[in-house]
């Protein structure tokens, strides 16, 4: 097929025009359960320092805090994959923060933030003769997807894998993550080169048709949700939104705007398409399962003007696989 994302998840969507922005007989949004706000919702918001840069000395202290980077398969039979020609492509990788949040007499404990779960771990690190530290721990294995760690840790690199205790879809993962540092940011934006894609919501558009070797042949072409250029200028989290300013946006422009609110908080997403997009930020860390009671006054009031105008906006379908 021609001009075709080749995806693992292909849902179809039908879209209803409707005259009035804010009424529709079936409303329907996708909320995650740990941004999920109530009429009752207190606002709440702590906008950490910038911390200064310091000369770095590699200690068992400096090994404490985040650990961030990309979460693969180990496994290339693991590697199958979507891809848009140059524009977009996802390998089943999902970013991940190891975060070590204590060393004491050979013991860590800690937790990793990864795909909307927040799990917590515990086990043992030694000093190896060659200066790297490296670690055992495990996960409770309470939850579907816990599983045991093993890496080491210098300087300021930390690498490893990762094998689930069950028979996951990918059951064993790499990584190699740095040491960052996150701090809540309300004027941070969306890199304008990054591109919205959900591959859950797809169409057949018209068909192309051209003559090879004779033949007539019909090439098939797909469209796929996706969001305009105004998820890059419009920021929810400092600026008090109006019904003028989004009653014309699209369903996916709305849908971005929104999650990035929680994106700047560090929220992580349990939703593919979302952590895919999220993911590609470079500021973005996953650092919560839950934020709703993180959010400011204004993202507060912005959550629940979008959400009203979400429900009903119309879908946006742009081509994807042009060479």
């Amino acid at each position: 097929m021609k001009n075709k994302l080749f995806t693992l998840f292909v849902a179809s969507l039908l879209v209803v025009s409707c005259d009035n922005p804010v009424k529709n007989e079936n409303p329907k949004v996708e909320e995650e359960e740990g941004v999920k706000i109530t009429k009752d919702s207190v606002a709440k918001i702590n906008i950490a320092p910038e911390e200064e840069n310091e000369p770095y000395e590699f200690t068992e202290e400096s090994m404490l805090g985040f650990w961030v980077g990309y979460f693969y398969p180990e496994n290339e039979h693991d590697y199958e994959h979507m891809i848009s020609a140059d524009e977009f492509s996802w390998f089943r990788q999902n970013k991940i923060n190891i975060s070590i949040d204590s060393l004491a007499n050979g013991r860590v404990i800690g937790h990793s933030v990864v795909g909307g779960n927040n799990r917590p771990f515990v086990g043992e690190y030694q000093l190896e003769k060659n200066g790297r530290y490296s670690f055992e721990v495990k996960e409770p294995g309470d939850h579907g997807q816990d599983g045991a760690f093993s890496f080491s840790v210098f300087e300021n690199a930390l690498d490893g894998t990762w094998m689930a205790y069950k028979d996951v879809e990918i059951r064993k993962r790499k990584y190699n993550l740095e040491k960052r540092v996150y701090n809540y940011n309300p004027e941070i934006m969306l890199d304008s080169r990054s591109r919205f894609i959900d591959w859950n919501k797809s169409r057949e558009s018209e068909p192309d048709t051209m003559e090879y070797d004779g033949e007539l042949e019909i090439w098939v072409n797909e469209e796929y949700a996706s969001a305009t250029n105004a998820i890059y200028e419009i920021n929810a989290s400092t600026t008090d939104l109006t019904e003028g300013d989004v009653e014309n946006l699209k369903k996916s422009d709305l849908r971005i705007i929104r999650n990035t609110i929680y994106a700047r908080h560090g929220y992580s997403f349990k939703n593919r398409p979302l952590r895919v997009f999220f993911d590609s930020q470079s500021w973005y860390i996953p650092v919560y399962s839950d934020i709703t009671k993180e959010l400011s006054q204004t993202e507060l009031d912005n959550i629940q003007l979008l959400l009203r105008y979400e429900k009903n906006a119309e879908e946006y379908y742009d081509y994807f696989g042009r060479g």
